[in-house]
């Protein structure tokens, strides 16, 4: 593609080309111990004109056998990407919006979540659903599930706000409202509508 960025950090941004998803072979998002985790947010400082290469390349060499590098970016960063999978990494992305990106990279399997049940989501101490590790849409059918089953409020743990949940509740039967955002994910609160007075 004539013209488009190729640092390792760039974002990919010829013509009306805006990539949304993009996935290897292993293209869901596997479940994995949150100790195992390095976070790095990007955001601020690549909107800032920053260059973060050094800081991304420090913290892929330090990653365990089993750990899961998870970046927070306004673009895509497709050289990143195809530079980790030269080193044997596989990753899942995911977009928000069009200026917020999630990328995890891996090699091989990572460590298991050892609090998760064996569907797959954990309890928080403080009692929410955490369901931030789980593939799309995997998410927003559990909350869905629950919401069919239950008529009390809940809170889940969330990578993102959950804008199509938002739309799929759209005729009012529940309220979905942000608790509270952290560079991990949102929370969430679901509440019921009052019943109708008989």
């Amino acid at each position: 593609m004539v013209g488009c960025e190729t640092s390792v950090t760039a974002g990919v941004h010829c013509g009306d080309e805006i990539p949304r998803m993009t996935s290897n072979a292993n293209s869901y998002l596997p479940e994995f111990d949150p100790a195992h985790l390095v976070e790095l947010d990007l955001r601020e400082l690549l909107r800032a004109g920053g260059a973060p290469k050094a800081q991304i390349l420090e913290a892929v060499a330090a990653l365990p056998a089993e750990g899961v590098l998870h970046l927070r970016t306004p673009f895509l960063p497709v050289p990143l990407i195809q530079l980790l999978e030269q080193r044997g990494f596989q990753h899942h992305a995911a977009s928000f919006s069009e200026s917020d990106w999630s990328v995890w990279f891996w090699r091989g399997l990572p460590a298991v979540r050892t609090a998760s049940s064996a569907t797959g989501s954990a309890i928080a101490q403080d009692g929410a659903e955490d369901l931030r590790m789980l593939p799309p849409p995997e998410p927003l059918l559990r909350i869905l599930e629950r919401i069919d089953s239950e008529r009390a409020p809940f809170d889940v743990l969330l990578p993102f706000f959950p804008q199509p949940l938002v739309e799929v509740l759209h005729d009012g039967s529940w309220s979905v409202v942000l608790v509270s955002e952290a560079s991990d994910g949102v929370r969430v609160r679901l509440i019921p509508a009052p019943r109708p007075a008989p």
